[in-house]
C-alpha cells in the first residue's frame, strides 16, 4: 500500500490586471465610447485606427439593446474593436503588460470572455449597424517577447450572434524557461478577416480578463491539495476524470495536452505511484 507522503500545497493566485472588465471608461447604456481603454495599449501594426470607421473603445451592454441582449459577462461593459473602414487590411488589438514576471514551477491560466456582437441600432442618431458575421480573434499570453500560450480563433465559428463565450489558455512552467523573470503581457486581437457584404464581420468584443498563477505542487499526485498524497487524491482524480466534479484549480487533463483521455489517467497513476 502506498505510504502517506507530506507535500507542499498551493492554490491559484490572481494576478492584478488594470481595467480587466473595461468598466473604467463609462459609455451610456446601450452605447459606446471611442478611446483606448484605461490600462491597455493599442496594437495597430497597419495603422488603420482612425477613431470612426475603425476604432477601439468600450461598449455598455446594460439596458435594452440588440447588440448583447444578455448583457456583458462581468459588470456592464466590454472592450470593442470595430473595423468597418479597412476590412481585411490587418489585425488590431489591445495589450497589457502586468507587474508579474514569469516564474518557475508555476501554472498560468488566462481566461477571457469573447463576444460576437449582433446587428442593431445605436448612436449616433439611432444608426443601424450590420454586425453580422465574425472577423476572428486571437488571444496571446507572452513573457517578454516569448509566446507562452495562444488561442487563434478556436471558437470563431461557434459564438452565437449577440453572445459571449469563455476561452481559457493554460501553460505550465517547469524548473527552467528562457523567458524567466520577463514581464507577462496579454493580447486581445481582432483578426479582421473580412466576410461577405451581408455578414461583413466587423467587430470583436472582450470582457472579464483573468490571469491566475498556481504554484505547482511538489507532488502532482496531491490532487485534492491537502498536503498529503493518499487514496483521497486517487478518489478525487477518478471523480474529476468521470465528470463528477474536480477540486478547485484542477482539471482531469493531467498531462495538459488539451484533451481528457486515458493518457491522463495513466499519467496520474504514474505520479501517484512515484515517491515525491
Amino acid at each position: 500500500m502506498l505510504g502517506t507522503l507530506l507535500v507542499q500545497s498551493a492554490r491559484a493566485q490572481p494576478i492584478t490586471l488594470a481595467n480587466a472588465g473595461f468598466e473604467a471608461n463609462i459609455a451610456p447604456p446601450g452605447g459606446y465610447t471611442i478611446l483606448v481603454p484605461t490600462g491597455w495599449t493599442l496594437h495597430d501594426p497597419a495603422g488603420i485606427i482612425d477613431g470612426s470607421s475603425d476604432a477601439v473603445g468600450a461598449i455598455n451592454a446594460s439596458g435594452p439593446n440588440t447588440f448583447f441582449p444578455g448583457g456583458a459577462p462581468e459588470g456592464n461593459q466590454a472592450a470593442l474593436i470595430y473595423l468597418a473602414g479597412d476590412r481585411g487590411a490587418g489585425e488590431v488589438g489591445l495589450r497589457q503588460s502586468v507587474s508579474a514576471t514569469l516564474q518557475t514551477r508555476t501554472r498560468y491560466t488566462l481566461t477571457v470572455e469573447v463576444g460576437n456582437i449582433a446587428s442593431g441600432f445605436g448612436p449616433p442618431g439611432n444608426t443601424y449597424y450590420n454586425l453580422d458575421g465574425f472577423p476572428g480573434y486571437r488571444i496571446d499570453l507572452f513573457a517578454g517577447a516569448t509566446l507562452l500560450a495562444r488561442d487563434a480563433n478556436s471558437m470563431g465559428a461557434t459564438i452565437p450572434e449577440g453572445e459571449f463565450r469563455t476561452t481559457t489558455l493554460e501553460v505550465e512552467i517547469g524548473q527552467s524557461h528562457p523567458a524567466l523573470d520577463q514581464p507577462l503581457s496579454i493580447w486581445l486581437v481582432n483578426l479582421n478577416q473580412a466576410g461577405p457584404a451581408n455578414a461583413p464581420g466587423i467587430e470583436v468584443d472582450f470582457d472579464d480578463v483573468r490571469l491566475l498563477a498556481t504554484p505547482l505542487p511538489e507532488c502532482p499526485a496531491d490532487f485534492d491539495g491537502d498536503g498529503v498524497v493518499d487514496f483521497f487524491d486517487y478518489d478525487a482524480f477518478v471523480r474529476c476524470f468521470e465528470g463528477s466534479g474536480c477540486p478547485p484549480g484542477t482539471t482531469a487533463d493531467f498531462d495538459h495536452d488539451g484533451t481528457v483521455d486515458f493518457f491522463d489517467y495513466d499519467a496520474f497513476v504514474v505520479a501517484f505511484e512515484t515517491p515525491c
